[in-house]
């Protein structure tokens, strides 16, 4: 690991009815993979939208490679060498790969109006090669799987020059197969000396990518660890301020005959398509699918927050008429959002 690249002090944030951040610090080396971790809510996020601009602190210090810097934007941090890369990709499917990575920087051609594609494209191809990564820069984000669309949103931070690449929940949505590539562009950033944040709930994957390990709990920092010296119980009990044991009471089944809610062939736009399922009392059904899958769509569809195209949704046996969430809350149903 090298100098320290980023320096995080007495850092505290409060947002409308809570306190997010506490008095709290992080700090980041060249060549280090630092994993930020901690249970939701523990201000993990928070902190690094600060570094990368999105939200302003409302006291602390923030030093970049030894000097004190104000982040007022996105862009200002950008200009330092700082990118974030969001749980929520924000490409445009549209496009293809090098104009989502150049959007507002494209290279043009005689007349100031008219898109250089070819220069365009050699830009992303020598972006990739320094990657070792194999991606057609002509392809339309469409095309391309989560873990790809990742890739093409690392490459875009590296096309600002950047020092510091921050990940939020990158692996959320891929496959073993997917992660292993991650983690090879990841460890090849570490080589090439940026430095790197990994925000995860994976605590498994911390031994597999990070050299060190700072862990959050309520808003407030707790510690920081060599990840090969941390044990994941010692990290567990540091996130959650307490001794976690193994043993687990046996929980007996509760679920009961009745159908409490049944889903029929429900659709809502190009999402959710033809979803069926019933639930019962007492009953905790999951919903699992990958990132944009449609499991937060069908939700609100049955709330009522956004309305369904077609479908039928029956309580307890009877057809529910739910055209808004005060509809839902009628019928006994509620929603808590993931914000």
């Amino acid at each position: 690991m090298g100098g320290l690249l980023v320096e995080m002090e007495a850092i505290s944030k409060d947002f409308p009815g809570v306190h997010a951040l506490r008095d709290t610090r992080f700090e980041l080396r060249a060549g280090e993979v630092h994993a930020l971790v901690g249970e939701n809510g523990a201000g993990k996020s928070t902190l690094m939208k600060i570094l990368a601009g999105v939200y302003r602190r409302d006291a602390g210090r923030i030093r970049v490679k030894g000097t004190e810097v104000e982040l007022a934007s996105p862009r200002a941090a950008q200009l330092l060498g700082i990118s974030i890369i969001h749980q929520e990709l924000s490409l445009m499917p549209n496009l293809t790969v090098a104009q989502n990575i150049f959007i507002g920087r494209e290279p043009h051609g005689r007349l100031p109006f008219l898109l250089n594609e070819r220069a365009l494209n050699k830009q992303a191809r020598a972006l990739f090669e320094s990657m070792h990564l194999k991606l057609d820069p002509e392809t339309k984000v469409a095309h391309l799987t989560v873990a790809r669309q990742q890739m093409v949103e690392i490459a875009k931070a590296l096309s600002y020059k950047a020092e510091v690449v921050i990940m939020d929940e990158p692996t959320a949505a891929l496959t073993e197969t997917e992660i292993d590539e991650l983690f090879r562009i990841i460890r090849k950033l570490r080589e090439d000396g940026v430095g790197v944040v990994h925000i995860s709930h994976r605590l498994e994957e911390l031994k597999r990518i990070s050299d060190r390990v700072t862990v959050m709990r309520d808003g407030q920092y707790i510690a920081t660890l060599e990840t090969k010296d941390a044990s994941l119980d010692r990290i567990i009990s540091l996130m959650v301020g307490r001794t976690i044991y193994e043993a687990a009471p046996e929980i007996p089944a509760t679920a009961h005959p009745e159908v409490v809610l049944e889903v029929r062939d429900l659709n809502r736009g190009r999402m959710v398509r033809d979803v069926s399922f019933s639930l019962r009392r007492g009953e905790i059904l999951g919903l699992a699918g990958l990132v944009g899958a449609g499991r937060t769509e069908v939700a609100r569809a049955i709330f009522g927050a956004d309305r369904a195209d077609s479908g039928t949704i029956l309580v307890h046996g009877r057809p529910a008429h739910i055209n808004s969430p005060a509809d839902a809350v009628r019928y006994g149903i509620g929603y808590l959002s993931e914000d």
